[in-house]
């Protein structure tokens, strides 16, 4: 493949990861998961193309399938607050408290001013 093609591959994944996140916006949680789809077979290694689709996954209740993705996305930025804060959401959601507030303290750590980890928190720690 040629840098151009790259280039021009690289555009579209960044497209339909937009589209993606529109989509979620308005709640069409099933086209925003087609269309991250999309995007990650043009792009494997976007952190960001793998949190949106954990969040889709989550949002239709396909939790084991979410928690594959925020981990996804973590293993290539670790350093990704709202793949932390996500994880954290996930595992809640799950019951798994003690994984949920170590993923939600480390989304903290990274961003201490992070409103949906900030929120998380006090929820998690109330169950």
């Amino acid at each position: 493949m040629t840098k151009n093609e790259q280039d021009i591959q690289h555009q579209q994944a960044l497209f339909w990861l937009t589209y993606s996140r529109q989509l979620s916006d308005t709640i069409r949680y099933v086209e925003a998961l087609a269309a991250i789809e999309r995007a990650i077979k043009l792009d494997q290694t976007s952190a960001d193309a793998y949190y949106v689709r954990g969040t889709c996954l989550a949002m239709l209740a396909r939790y084991d399938e979410a928690l594959t993705d925020f981990n996804k996305s973590l293993k290539l930025d670790e350093l990704s607050v709202p793949a932390w804060d996500g994880l954290a959401w996930v595992l809640g959601i799950m019951g798994k408290k003690d994984e949920a507030l170590y993923a939600i303290n480390r989304a903290l750590q990274l961003d201490p001013d992070y409103f949906e980890a900030v929120k998380r928190k006090k929820r998690l720690e109330a169950m």
